[in-house]
């Protein structure tokens, strides 16, 4: 019956009225019937009705009716008919409505969507709203969005969603952003995330976050990354991480990054990594460290790196690294 209104006769029906309208009749009404009712009309649609109302409903919706939802209405919109709503229509909600969205809500909301949010909006989602967020979501922040975004909520986002930012939005992100991105999220950055670090960025990173990079995304860092760490973050590299480290970078090293490296580390590096030490590095590493590198390590040292090491350096062999160094070496 109330779908042969035509729009005028819906627009006249008083709000008591319109919360009395049951549900599976709003939910029959056509596009164009539910686009003519007043913003008080919506303003006083029950929570049950709210629920009600479709996907093709939902897209004819004007940007004031959208305003009236209170915000236990909008939570009530099934997740179908949300991702319905264009760009536009989107960005007519207040910050108090994209507040009270529901993880469910945010969670189906499209990459299109979330694309077109101003930061102002994408700002007025909660940390756990951030948290319900997958990594094609997380992808779809623009790199202007994704610098304005507080640390805590950057922080929020899954290992998952983490995975989707891609190399211009890591880019984007500051200092700050960086120092308050958590281990468990740097442990989840790929290789391929890594190597687009800026030095600023890298320079930024803690000492346990830096530990916490899979060997793969360290490789990753070419020699001007690798030189951006400080002699904190060198010292703190895990065994696993120092293991490895490619000839390249360790030769792109200058003498300070690598006398940043522990005695314990020195002795961690094989005879390719010794061997990538450069000429003018060896022979202003410190006696212990010299004395650390492993009988493996040391045969990996060319006759030019013997040539420059210092008569310190030289006494500081121990007799294990002078006896397994090579009749080509010697």
């Amino acid at each position: 019956q109330l779908v042969a209104f035509n729009t005028a006769q819906l627009a006249a029906i008083g709000t008591d009225d319109i919360k009395s309208l049951a549900t599976a009749a709003l939910h029959a009404l056509g596009a164009d019937q539910v686009a003519a009712m007043t913003s008080n009309q919506f303003g006083a649609l029950t929570t049950a009705q709210v629920a009600a109302i479709n996907s093709s409903q939902i897209r004819g919706f004007s940007t004031d009716q959208l305003k009236a939802f209170e915000t236990d209405d909008l939570r009530a919109i099934n997740t179908a008919a949300l991702r319905n709503l264009t760009t536009d229509q989107l960005a007519a909600l207040t910050s108090d409505q994209f507040e009270a969205m529901t993880t469910l809500q945010v969670a189906n909301l499209t990459t299109a969507q979330i694309r077109g949010l101003a930061s102002d909006d994408l700002n007025a989602f909660m940390t756990e709203q951030f948290r319900a967020m997958n990594s094609a979501q997380a992808g779809a922040i623009g790199t202007d969005q994704i610098k304005t975004l507080t640390t805590d909520d950057l922080a929020a986002l899954s290992t998952g969603a983490i995975k989707g930012l891609n190399s211009a939005q890591l880019g984007a992100l500051t200092t700050d952003e960086i120092v308050a991105l958590s281990t468990a999220q740097f442990n989840a950055l790929t290789s391929a995330q890594t190597g687009k670090l800026g030095t600023d960025q890298i320079a930024a990173i803690e000492s346990d976050d830096l530990r916490a990079l899979n060997s793969a995304s360290l490789r990753a860092f070419n020699t001007e990354q690798l030189g951006a760490l400080g002699s904190d973050q060198i010292a703190a590299l895990t065994s696993a991480q120092v293991n490895a480290l490619t000839s390249q970078q360790l030769r792109g090293l200058s003498s300070d990054d690598l006398n940043a490296f522990t005695t314990e580390q020195f002795r961690l590096m094989s005879s390719t990594q010794v061997g990538a030490i450069g000429t003018d590095q060896i022979k202003t590493l410190t006696t212990d460290d010299l004395a650390a590198i492993s009988t493996a390590g040391i045969k990996g040292l060319s006759s030019a790196q013997l040539g420059a090491l210092t008569t310190d350096e030289v006494v500081a062999l121990g007799t294990q690294q002078v006896a397994a160094l090579g009749s080509a070496q010697t």
